[in-house]
């Protein structure tokens, strides 16, 4: 017998899985030590249970929100960790105001002590959670075929996935010669695996179903052999969307939308969504509107041609617009009239130009799109008609992010810069759909303020997108 078999056969030995302690540990490291820090030495300076008690609850829930956007934290980091930083103030202010109020007023000292400490537990409980991510591995077993869980395997490293650890893939009866992951076995012997091998997740791949002789199949597997067993099993797609924040949009089909047509599924509200545009566009415009005066006196002096440039794009359910935008390439950029994409040190670019997108300045006259409802502050890039009909014979999903409005920014601007190119276009549209299914005003004031956190970085750089069957399909097996 197999050590693999014995070990099946033994009792099952309940042991702590390894998502349920990177749960816990981001729950208390990060987020809760802060607060009880805080809470604790507010009420020690205090004479009232409730001062602590409140200090605790809203630095809990503001360290917490962005958790609860839909959006991976990680992938947010400016913002997260601005959230970290301001939760343990807001609520020991709140605590010294209630105490001034109530003629029981916090001293200096008490305040100063109760930041410090929940600062230095933040710091403490961060790396704490950081290295526990890093320690504690998560087993991974893809059901499906090889080559899906050799690129899952490789996007894991190439992203830098901490504590997730492909092992190898079920199903199927040959293995390709040069893999560096092993066949594990069939769904028959899926609890022998699950128990010899310590896996803590399965991955079902979609498509790839390795339906067994007597007709099994995975789904039947799973609740035959595993519904007592410790391990958790995940669709590829969800997990994509769980972890890196897109959309493997090459392996999703039809039936990805029945999330979005489900009955409890809740868009973002129209009313709000509109006064939140309306309000951030307008603060924004009356802040920027010298910087704008003057971006466009440069380009006037440059080369005497128009500060703006007007282009027509499709907006929300494929309704056309014009937007609009300073210049930033020469007059005769399209001469011949046939629409070209910008690359990464595109020579139609003026000098001023290249500043200005390098600023993201050359957006700020959208902010009239914005306000007359063409567009929203967040949301997918609007395309130009000539190249929308192109790509969407060659993605069969990308009208979809015609579902909501055409964005300033945006998930895929902010996770994949400019596309310039057919795939980086499939890439982008990965983060559109996921922004679709994902999208809420927190969302958006979380995605706007990373937006402004890194708003110097090149929009145009160029950057790394997962292994072509995740953009366009099976085709790219080849």
């Amino acid at each position: 017998m197999s050590p693999d078999a014995r070990r099946a056969t033994r009792p099952l030995r309940r042991r702590v899985p390894p998502l349920s302690v990177r749960r816990t540990s981001d729950l208390i490291g990060p987020r809760m030590a802060p607060a009880l820090v805080a809470a604790v030495i507010v009420e020690a300076y205090s004479s009232s249970l409730t001062f602590g008690a409140l200090v605790f609850a809203l630095s809990l829930s503001i360290s917490s929100l962005s958790r609860r956007t839909g959006f991976p934290a990680a992938l947010l980091p400016a913002a997260s960790t601005t959230l970290s930083i301001a939760a343990p103030v807001a609520g020991i202010a709140l605590a010294a105001v209630l105490g001034a109020i109530s003629n029981d007023p916090l001293p200096p000292s008490g305040i100063g002590y109760a930041v410090a400490g929940a600062w230095t537990a933040l710091a403490l409980g961060a790396s704490a959670h950081t290295a526990i991510e890093r320690l504690v591995r998560v087993r991974v077993a893809v059901i499906g075929a090889q080559p899906f869980a050799e690129d899952l395997a490789s996007e894991f490293e190439a992203v830098g996935v901490p504590g997730y650890e492909v092992v190898g893939w079920i199903g199927g009866r040959t293995q390709a010669s040069g893999g560096r992951l092993e066949r594990l076995g069939s769904l028959r012997e899926l609890r022998r695996i699950v128990l010899g091998r310590q896996i803590d997740l399965l991955v079902y791949a979609p498509g790839d179903d390795p339906e067994e002789p007597e007709g099994r199949t995975v789904f039947d597997a799973v609740a035959t052999f595993c519904l007592d067993l410790p391990v958790r099993m995940i669709g590829a797609n969800q997990l994509y969307e769980a972890l890196l924040g897109h959309v493997p949009v090459g392996t999703i089909d039809g039936a990805w939308y029945g999330y979005i047509m489900h009955p409890s599924f809740r868009p973002t509200p129209r009313l709000p969504k509109r006064c939140f545009d309306l309000a951030v566009a307008t603060v924004i415009g009356v802040a920027f509107l010298p910087v704008l005066l003057l971006a466009a006196l440069a380009i006037k002096l440059t080369d005497g041609g128009p500060a703006l440039y007007r282009q027509r794009r499709v907006g929300a359910h494929g309704v056309e617009f014009e937007i609009l935008k300073l210049r930033t390439m020469r007059v005769d950029a399209e001469a011949d009239g046939a629409p070209r994409w910008c690359a990464p040190g595109d020579d139609r670019v003026t000098a001023v130009g290249r500043l200005l997108r390098r600023t993201h300045i050359d957006e700020l006259p959208q902010l009239w799109n914005v306000i007359r409802g063409e567009m929203t502050m967040v949301g997918p890039r609007p395309e130009r008609p000539e190249l929308v009909a192109e790509i969407e014979r060659q993605f069969r999903h990308y009208g979809r992010r015609h579902l909501v409005k055409p964005g300033i920014t945006g998930w895929a601007q902010l996770r994949c810069g400019y596309a310039g190119s057919h795939l980086g276009t499939a890439w982008k549209l990965c983060h559109d759909l996921y922004y679709v299914k994902h999208s809420s005003l927190l969302g958006d004031s979380l995605i706007l303020f990373e937006t402004a956190l890194v708003t110097f970085r090149d929009a145009h750089r160029s950057l790394r997108s997962p292994a072509k069957r995740f953009l366009v399909g099976e085709e790219a097996r080849g």
